[in-house]
């Protein structure tokens, strides 16, 4: 490892919420990295029996945990730390880790040596596959679609389809590095959202105010894909994320983005509402409606937030237009996957 790499402090995060094994598995990933300045701290968002003790038990001093008195969801959970760290100035870079997911033994040394080359993202998205078929991809970070809608890049692929490093404009939450200079900037997670595209969100915020969003194949995450959150999936959580990515999009996409994606925002809005009954999706049509219906009742937040955000904008529009995926191809393969071969359901 290079002077200059190993100069930059790192703190990485795993998340825990009754989630004591997969979670020592995260962090038992976190302790053997071979980048030399990584600190690991471990967020409880009230677990129960004691995990938190039991954590401290286990790793003692080699990692620090902190608790939190409920569950605040992944938002939550997250930001009270993560603000601490900025705050503090000595952190160079802050690491995402899923508790269901288990890193690479390189995996922060890769990003922070892909940070070091791209001085102005503010984002690295990690290669996260499967950990029970390590050969296929969950996600080379999240792609947007004119729709406005956003979904995991190459789920399902094989991993060799995915090994050229690319722009984004969507860094999984899952296993991510964020450039604290840029957190400075524009913030942390937008409390409301609780979870689901609360990073989301945050790529869109980094790339309006001008920082890039990177995806570097080589940083390798297994992922056992949100057995957390499937403890909470229910109708509420389908609609509040449906009502996350609307928010998400309205807010951060440039004007002229927005403009010219009326047409397909209203096959998102409208069109898609109509086809998911069509096809007896009925309970990914009723998601829809009222997740855009929320966002609507919001209306007044939305402008706000894009006001406060005006002053960071930077960069192309047009640049922004090109990096987002086919709508056409992904409604395609939700056809086919969802409605033909009965593959997954909706919301997975």
């Amino acid at each position: 490892m290079s002077a200059e790499v190993d100069s930059h402090r790192v703190a990485a995060i795993v998340l825990n919420w009754n989630g004591w094994a997969d979670t020592c598995v995260a962090v038992e990933s976190l302790l053997v990295q071979t980048f030399a300045q990584l600190e690991i701290h471990v967020v409880d968002n009230g677990s129960d029996g004691d995990e938190a003790g039991r954590l401290r038990a286990k790793f003692g001093d080699r990692i620090t945990v902190h608790e939190n008195e409920a569950n605040l969801g992944f938002t939550g959970g997250h930001n009270r730390l993560m603000s601490e760290l900025l705050a503090g100035g000595e952190i160079d870079y802050i690491a995402l880790l899923n508790s269901d997911a288990e890193a690479e033994p390189d995996w922060i040394e890769v990003m922070v040596r892909a940070a070091g080359r791209y001085r102005d993202v503010g984002a690295i998205a990690s290669l996260m596959v499967f950990k029970n078929r390590p050969d296929a991809v969950e996600n080379a970070g999240v792609l947007m679609l004119r729709t406005g809608e956003a979904i995991p890049r190459g789920r399902g692929g094989p991993v060799g389809d995915w090994q050229v490093e690319s722009d984004v404009l969507g860094a999984c939450g899952g296993a991510v590095l964020y450039r604290a200079e840029s957190l400075r900037q524009v913030g942390v997670f937008r409390e409301d959202f609780f979870l689901n595209f609360e990073d989301v969100d945050l790529s869109l915020r980094l790339v309006a105010a001008g920082w890039g969003c990177r995806f570097v194949p080589a940083a390798v995450v297994r992922h056992g894909l949100s057995r957390s959150i499937d403890r909470v999936r229910d109708a509420a959580f389908a609609a509040r994320s449906i009502r996350n990515m609307s928010f998400a999009y309205l807010v951060n996409m440039p004007a002229l983005v927005l403009a010219i994606g009326l047409p397909w925002l209203f096959v998102s809005w409208v069109l898609a509402p109509l086809a998911c009954l069509v096809v007896l999706q009925f309970g990914y049509a009723r998601a829809l409606v009222r997740g855009r219906l929320q966002t609507l009742r919001q209306w007044r937040e939305v402008v706000a937030a894009r006001r406060r955000l005006r002053p960071l904008r930077r960069g192309s529009a047009w640049r922004v237009w090109w990096l987002h995926g086919s709508t056409v191809l992904a409604y395609l393969r939700f056809l086919r996957d969802v409605v033909v071969m009965r593959r997954r359901a909706a919301f997975r």
